[in-house]
């Protein structure tokens, strides 16, 4: 038990303060505990009653992490209470109970400290007051803190705990109750009793009601007992990984030039290289040190959300935040950004067919911009408005090559070229076009840099995929191995790979022997290995794997990619479509001679332009499937295993022809 100055076997053993130990958020957690004790002195020397308040509790893979109390209390039998206002019961009119009992309660509890003259109330509304980039701002705690409650209930469902209320409350430990507007509401100030609180629960959370007696009860004995289980995850804990740890550390700990440092805010920066040069952790360390000395906010886009929810995970081991107080790092898929600036700016009123309609919502986006009809005003207003969602310091871009010219002119539009921070991948475009970050503006407001060493693969990877390139067809490769970090192996494995979970095993095991776990490695899968059986998708190697008793995090399943992997017992699997920026220890490519006449297909069934009338269709598409198979070929650190058929094709024949001359690391086996 983590229980503070009381101990655990004092007085008040029965409410517990589990998680954090320091800061405002335990000091709200000690405060609201003395308020429980006085309404209830007895309450200590139960042991059926029991009362926990979580401190700092984490989400941990969903979008809103961090809530700064969670209040579970839960009573043998209903204790009374003082009644102060009129209840507003589930049904029926609202009335003055007789009497007034607590059965059970869940309370979200975001705690602000800041004085009256931080805080304002527009119709029961709260805001608190930041200074941020120079500006004043104002954040919805109302909104934030609602958010937060359906965050913790759907984290709940997710865990199997569907039947059950919770509520959001507010408490301004700056602030007395005189402060506050007339009732009722959802904030409560730092003299109100526990009595209090039980009254506004009373007024906004639906109380039960026997003609004029009222109950507060959110939930069944049942469902408080499942909650009180020891192995219910309400205090989650993600252990890094060595891997892990060597990856903060590269994030933490790197020396990038100040110049790169000092070109943010000042220069629209692009950092251009080729897969394997780390371009995706360049900005996680740009956007983790314009935190850590000056406490920029920063937005991390991609297009991908296998990506998100990787880099997600790792700011989570960092622990850094992504408040406006404090600063930090948030990271979201562009589509999530469009589909909230313009539902900010009301063009849109909900997210109803909004993907399905991406291209056309884009471009009456872009028709407002350019006509004025948004303004720069209107911009302006709409990141003091909603400063959680739009006011970053600077903006990173991955994936650069891929954005359409419309959306980065809407970015642009926006945050100007100058708070923007672009990784190009030179030629893994895969959305389509081919993106000229340099188009409309000047070279004075443009810095270019390029970087040529492979930072992830080992040695010998960094030459394999040289030659393999060449041996494609692909005469422009240009990655440098990294002389510091020697060794690497690759597997080519010919048959089916998926059915045959034993290799895995054995793959796992060699990786375990190094310190690393499974969630180090990485699949990836073609569309091929995707079933859809009406209901979930799954990929074939994650339902045979789980036949064996194997953990996955099958990301070919949209739902679980909204969430990113925290159990390090899990092996992580990606289509190939979602690989990018992605890496692991060992990676196993499924059906990669699959994947590349999936590209190849893909290329050849799309509609050719007229740019060059001396390349065949089947060439444009043999360049497009062998500038894809790069991607997944460069996520790997020490062992890369390609799996393919035993079928003639072009990947093959590229194999083949470095089966001898890389015969010191290239192993061929056949099932």
């Amino acid at each position: 038990m983590a229980c503070d100055e009381i101990g655990s076997r004092g007085r008040s053993a029965m409410i517990e303060l589990l998680g954090v130990k320091e800061g405002k958020e335990f000091e709200a957690a000690q405060h609201l505990r003395r308020q429980i004790l006085a309404a209830w002195p007895d309450i200590g020397q139960s042991t059926k009653d029991h009362i926990k308040i979580f401190v700092g509790l984490k989400l941990y893979g969903y979008r809103l992490e961090d809530i700064d109390l969670v209040v579970i209390g839960h009573l043998s039998e209903p204790r009374p209470f003082d009644v102060e206002f009129k209840f507003f019961p589930r049904d029926g009119e609202p009335f003055v109970p007789r009497s007034a009992q607590v059965k059970n309660f869940i309370l979200v509890v975001e705690a602000k400290s800041h004085d009256a003259t931080g805080v304002r109330f527009e119709d029961k509304i709260a805001s608190v007051c930041y200074r941020r980039g120079g500006h004043t701002v104002w954040e919805s705690v109302t909104e934030k803190n609602r958010l937060q409650m359906f965050e913790f209930k759907r984290y709940l469902a997710d865990h199997g705990i569907e039947r059950i209320y919770v509520q959001d409350l507010i408490f301004f430990s700056g602030l007395r109750e005189g402060d506050l507007p007339h009732r009722p509401h959802n904030c409560f100030g730092v003299d109100a009793s526990f009595e209090r609180i039980l009254n506004v629960l009373g007024q906004i959370s639906a109380p039960l009601h026997h003609k004029r007696d009222a109950l507060i009860s959110f939930g069944s004995d049942q469902t408080f007992a499942a909650l009180r289980d020891p192995a219910f995850p309400l205090l989650q804990s993600i252990e890094p990984t060595p891997l892990d740890r060597r990856r903060m550390d590269r994030i933490i700990k790197a020396s990038l030039p100040e110049a790169w440092l000092d070109d943010l805010g000042n220069k629209q920066v692009v950092i251009r290289g080729r897969g394997g040069v780390g371009k995706t952790v360049i900005l996680l360390q740009m956007a983790y040190r314009a935190f850590d000395r000056a406490r920029l906010r920063s937005l991390m886009l991609t297009y991908n959300k296998a990506l998100v929810a990787d880099m997600r995970r790792t700011m989570a081991l960092l622990g850094v935040p992504r408040s406006i107080e404090n600063g930090g790092i948030s990271i979201d898929t562009v589509h999530a950004f469009i589909g909230r600036l313009m539902h900010g700016l009301g063009i849109i009123q909900d997210y109803a067919g909004f993907l399905e309609a991406y291209e056309q919502k884009k471009d009456l986006l872009l028709e407002y911009l350019r006509s004025q009809t948004v303004s720069a005003g209107d911009i302006a207003e709409l990141l003091k408005r909603h400063p959680t969602d739009f006011l970053w310091d600077t903006v990173f871009v991955d994936e650069g090559q891929d954005w359409p010219a419309n959306e980065i002119e809407i970015l642009r539009a926006v945050y100007g070229p100058e708070r923007i921070v672009v990784a190009d991948g030179v030629d893994q475009f895969i959305r389509g076009s081919v993106a000229d970050w340099s188009r409309g503006i000047t070279r004075e407001q443009l810095r270019a840099r390029r970087l040529t060493r492979c930072l992830r693969m080992k040695a010998n990877l960094a030459l394999f995929v040289a030659d393999f390139a060449a041996a494609l067809g692909l005469a422009d490769w240009d990655l440098e191995p990294n002389p510091d970090a020697n060794g690497g192996r690759v597997m080519v494995i010919e048959g089916d790979l998926a059915a045959r979970p034993e290799v895995y095993s054995k793959l796992c095991a060699e990786a375990a022997e190094l310190g690393n776990y499974p969630i180090d490695l990485l699949a990836c899968v073609p569309p091929a290995l995707v079933v859809y059986d009406g209901r979930e998708p799954f990929s074939t190697p994650a339902r045979v794997l789980a036949g064996q008793g194997v953990k996955t995090w099958d990301a070919s399943s949209i739902d679980v990619r909204e969430n990113f992997p925290t159990d390090r017992e899990a092996l992580r699997i990606v289509q190939y479509d979602s690989c990018r920026g992605l890496e692991g220890w060992t990676v196993i490519n499924y059906g990669f001679d699959e994947f590349w006449d999936y590209k190849y297909r893909q290329r050849l069934a799309l509609p050719r332009g007229t740019d060059d009338l001396f390349v065949t269709a089947e060439e444009e598409a043999t360049e497009f499937a062998s500038r894809w198979a790069m991607i997944p070929l460069t996520r790997a650190m020490d062992t890369l295993v390609i799996n393919i058929s035993d079928k003639p094709g072009r990947v093959r024949e590229a194999l083949e022809a470095l089966r001898e001359k890389r015969a010191d690391f290239l192993e061929w086996v056949k099932l």
